[in-house]
């Protein structure tokens, strides 16, 4: 059942992204001075009280947008004033009412929605009294918040949840799937995902860096419950200007680090670069399965066969060899449930577990292979191995010296356990614990 909608407006500035950050208790939307900088629907779901509903914070009304957004940015707000079930109208205690404030009360009026009239920036209770200037706007009693410093925040939250619709009250879910969207700017990860929504979701736009905001968003498809995370476009630093990209760049990768599978989307029309491999390594090192996805391969297909593209791949970003890969086309919309069919296979491996005899035995077979290495007279050895975590899969190996499994070995000791494990095409994390070995004990 779809959750009911919590839309919070306002003109810029006025504190919506800090009183979306303080009402579900997380840094999620990007706070900055500068004007503009929320322009997609940002949204997460928020708990009040006993109930839950998705809240969304949109972009300032009537924004002047310097990179020729402003329509876009409106058809957002729009949007989530026609699907809203109870708007939240935050103005600016300090500024005092705003002919813009009037304005957007005027559009409100004419949109047969609960709201709620927030005056922000009531950060002390002698500024209380600025908040009675706002009753000239006619929606009754405003209710005065500091949302930098959660003045008034709980509060809100109850008022929230008196006047969600009356619907039974939803289970925090537990068995959806997080997936992040990553990739260079205009790789098509926000057309990829309004495809996915089939609405317009997220602005897409030619200009660079668009989408700031790491934006999580609910996604129900076949009966299968997903979080889908819209990502900045990462850059090379020297291109990343301004506060706000520094945090849209920032969100990306925690993005990646909170999430249990990547879709890392990749221009099939442009060549691999620097920027790639960079995010290649980011989700190696934060171990998170992930699917290489060729975006507007329909543009391409004609002109190289995928196992060029394949061979191209591996020579480019090696340390993804193990990842699946699939062609799509976003704008089109092909291909886009085999996309997720992959993103459950690969959370389904990663929730695998191999009994400690199974580890052995494979590790066993690896060893008569390839032995390990011997350095300084001494050869490397594994006493004992055993599966103590998911998520990635976490392997603890009891061995004799560290410095003698180096790097290589422990590569290829993980390609035995994808050849020959439930979990072929996922990151397996080792944890390696040194045991002194009988020989060295009688040394001493």
């Amino acid at each position: 059942m779809k959750l009911p909608m919590v839309a919070i407006l306002g003109r810029p500035n006025v504190g919506k992204s800090s009183l979306f950050n303080a009402l579900v208790r997380s840094r999620v939307a990007i706070v900055d001075p500068t004007a503009g900088v929320t322009r997609d629907r940002v949204s997460m779901i928020l708990k009040a009280g006993a109930r839950r509903c998705e809240l969304v914070d949109t972009g300032g009304i009537g924004i002047v947008d310097k990179q020729g957004l402003a329509e876009e940015i409106e058809e957002q707000i729009s949007i989530a004033i026609h699907e809203a079930d109870l708007v939240l109208f935050v103005v600016d205690g300090r500024d005092g009412l705003m002919p813009a404030d009037r304005e957007i009360a005027e559009r409100l009026r004419k949109v047969d929605k609960p709201r709620l009239l927030i005056v922000n920036k009531i950060d002390q209770p002698h500024q209380e009294a600025l908040a009675g200037t706002f009753y000239a706007l006619g929606f009754g009693e405003p209710i005065a918040v500091g949302a930098q410093t959660s003045r008034g925040v709980g509060e809100l939250r109850e008022m929230i949840e008196e006047r969600l619709p009356d619907l039974p009250v939803e289970e925090e879910p537990d068995d959806r799937i997080r997936f992040a969207v990553v990739g260079r700017t205009n790789a098509g990860k926000s057309t990829f995902v309004n495809r996915l929504f089939g609405e317009q979701r997220m602005i897409v736009s030619d200009v660079p860096g668009t989408t700031r905001d790491a934006v999580d968003l609910p996604l129900e498809r076949d009966g299968r419950q997903f979080i889908a995370v819209d990502t900045a476009g990462m850059r090379k630093k020297a291109s990343v200007s301004g506060s706000p990209d520094f945090y849209g760049q920032a969100r990306a990768e925690r993005a990646i680090r909170r999430s249990q599978v990547v879709l890392f989307l990749i221009d099939a029309t442009e060549p691999i670069g620097r920027i790639e491999r960079v995010i290649g390594q980011k989700i190696i090192d934060a171990h998170r399965p992930a699917v290489v996805v060729l975006n507007k391969w329909d543009l391409v297909r004609e002109e190289r066969s995928l196992d060029d593209f394949t061979r191209y791949l591996q020579d480019q970003l090696p340390m993804l060899l193990h990842c699946p890969l699939t062609c799509i086309s976003a704008k089109e919309g092909f291909r886009l449930d085999e996309l997720l069919n992959l993103v459950v296979e690969l959370h389904g491996q990663a929730s695998q577990r191999m009994t400690t005899a199974e580890i052995m035995k494979v590790l066993r077979l690896a060893m008569e292979k390839k032995g390990p290495p011997t350095k300084g007279g001494r050869t490397g050895r594994i006493y004992y191995a055993t599966q103590i975590d998911i998520h990635p899969p976490t392997l603890v190996l009891f061995i004799n010296e560290a410095r003698l499994l180096g790097d290589d070995y422990r590569r290829f000791l993980i390609r035995c356990l994808r050849e020959n494990g439930p979990f072929p095409e996922i990151p397996i994390r080792f944890l390696l614990r040194e045991r002194e070995d009988a020989g060295r004990r009688k040394g001493k």
